[in-house]
């Protein structure tokens, strides 16, 4: 058996083609056309770099990494500043996504075959194609920011025969002069959902997007507009690299003094405890990121706002003690995170779909339960 045909096995197994199109969208796009000779497998060598796949060189490994039903292939490193010469060690900037997220994605759509699309971030165009399986080239947009990946990704799709209308530009702002659109959807995860898209959408439309807060990226949010506001639950799990401008910064601007206290609990609970946690609390903290130093008995974790103003940092071991917290600026960002974190084991740790996103005019709005009950996001 052909590792399109395991790959397509696997999937059917996750029941990832409950949209029967999904089925035959994947049997008719060839996924090979829209992959790189030369590429990276997001797992590590024995040397700590990404693992390099060249088509010309061992086949056989490329072919398996294109058909790998949960695993992405890392197209771009460090926006292109590293080359595709070997194993290295960079941020991924560009890829083409797992299989099972993509369907899952793509499901929660909910494209029909008369829909105009506008296809946020198409980079390689395997996702576009896709697109253009269910709704014809004639009522499909992409936008792609990076110019070689905008000219790689229209090459990729016209020796594919698929002529979708292409355009190279930031996706924040979507396509306005080929709108309305039925369904936006991007591969890029944002932390603000922009208002042009919510303008950009017929009556009835709706928003699919990876989406996350500095402090956790793992979110799949489907929004659908009413009026002059778009409304939607988070549907699950989806960890996307980010669009570009959406990037979370780590400058620090932060006064020499620091104050010290001890930590109300151990560390460990809250940062150790799952990504729906991670994203809650995110939702809470959504200027707040953090970061691991040190191993063992040095272990610390570090938080910083987007700011730049204020910074925390918090100690593993013996957090019970007068100097496990040290802080710098106006805000105790561990102090926030602990509250967000009480909250929700006060309300029994709900499922992440129990959350939702109002977006409309003035800015967006994260809530629980029900869109009259916002979470407290004062710094976000």
């Amino acid at each position: 058996m052909g590792y399109r045909a395991v790959c397509r096995r696997a999937l059917e197994a996750k029941a990832c083609f409950r949209a029967p199109w999904l089925r035959e969208a994947f049997d008719a796009v060839d996924r090979e056309l829209f992959v790189p000779a030369r590429a990276w497998a997001p797992e590590r060598d024995e040397h700590g770099r990404w693992r390099f796949l060249d088509r010309d060189v061992d086949e056989d490994a490329w072919r398996r990494a294109v058909w790998d039903s949960h695993q992405s292939v890392i197209t771009q490193l460090d926006d292109g500043r590293t080359g595709p010469v070997g194993p290295a060690d960079g941020d991924f900037t560009s890829s083409v996504s797992a299989l099972d997220i993509v369907c899952t994605k793509l499901e929660q759509l909910g494209l029909d075959a008369g829909h105009r699309v506008l296809d946020i971030g198409y980079a390689s165009g395997y996702h576009t194609a896709l697109l253009c399986e269910r709704t014809g080239s004639e009522r499909t947009v992409g936008i792609e920011v990076d110019p070689q990946l905008a000219a790689w990704g229209a090459s990729n799709l016209k020796r594919a025969g698929y002529a979708p209308v292409l355009v190279c530009g930031d996706g924040m702002a979507g396509v306005p002069q080929h709108a309305p659109y039925d369904r936006i959807i991007s591969t890029a995860a944002v932390r603000t959902v922009p208002w042009a898209w919510v303008r950009q959408l017929a009556p009835g439309g709706s928003i699919v997007t990876p989406f996350g807060t500095a402090y956790a990226n793992s979110g799949l949010l489907r929004l659908n507009v009413r009026g002059e506001k778009a409304h939607g639950r988070f549907a699950g799990s989806a960890a996307y690299m980010w669009i570009r401008s959406e990037r979370p910064t780590r400058a620090l601007n932060v006064p020499e003094e620091s104050t010290a206290r001890s930590s109300p609990l151990d560390p460990a609970e809250v940062l150790e405890a799952g990504w729906e946690q991670d994203f809650v609390i995110g939702l809470h903290t959504a200027d707040v990121a953090f970061s691991h130093r040190g191993d063992g008995a040095d272990r610390r974790v570090q938080f910083v706002d987007q700011a730049g103003t204020s910074a925390t940092i918090v100690r593993y071991r013996d957090w019970w003690q007068a100097d496990a917290v040290k802080s710098w600026g106006p805000r105790d960002l561990w102090d926030e995170v602990v509250a967000a974190f009480t909250w929700y084991a006060t309300q029994g740790r709900p499922a992440v779909t129990e959350f939702g996103l109002t977006v409309d005019s003035s800015g967006q709005h994260a809530w629980y339960g029900n869109t009259g009950h916002p979470l407290n996001t004062d710094h976000a």
